[in-house]
């Protein structure tokens, strides 16, 4: 009871750091998500179940801030959904090396499906599909397993450890 409180008051409080800081750090039309991350960690550690589900309340949350919930919701689903292919059961006695290696690879599934999804329904009057895809594909996840890296080895090394 008490992990899933500090889940959801931590996911709030990550949705309004990311829409009103992270997002703001655009890079050739492209800013970092860290939502994903999230989304990934529980998924990760909690399992499918629990990532799908955080991963539509997150969506709830930032589509709600950004003002696009239906798809956001969807969005975020679909990323606990591929991030809990990644779970390591808390009785599988798997190494510190072996969690942060699937903790990395959860994230950056989450992070190349809500992206690619995120490119093909946002506004096709903006930019080109070609254009837009491959932005997002390449430089959004690759900004965002930057900030994975450092929130792996600032916060949740200690969280995943043995």
């Amino acid at each position: 009871m008490k992990k899933i409180f500090f889940y959801t008051a931590f996911m709030i409080v990550l949705a309004f750091v990311q829409h009103f800081l992270v997002s703001k750090l655009v890079l050739w039309h492209t800013a970092p998500d860290v939502m994903p991350l999230f989304i990934a960690f529980t998924a990760m550690s909690i399992g499918q179940r629990t990532g799908t589900s955080y991963g539509f309340a997150a969506g709830i949350i930032s589509g709600f801030l950004s003002g696009s919930i239906g798809m956001e919701a969807l969005i975020g689903t679909i990323e606990g959904f591929v991030a809990g292919f990644f779970h390591v059961p808390e009785e599988s006695h798997a190494t510190s090396t072996r969690k942060r290696r699937k903790f990395y690879m959860a994230s950056a599934a989450a992070l190349l499906t809500g992206n690619a999804l995120r490119a093909i329904m946002s506004d096709p009057l903006s930019l080109p599909i070609y254009i837009r895809l491959p932005e997002a594909l390449i430089l959004g996840t690759l900004m965002s397993m930057i900030i994975c890296v450092l929130a792996y080895h600032l916060a949740l090394k200690k969280m995943l450890r043995d």
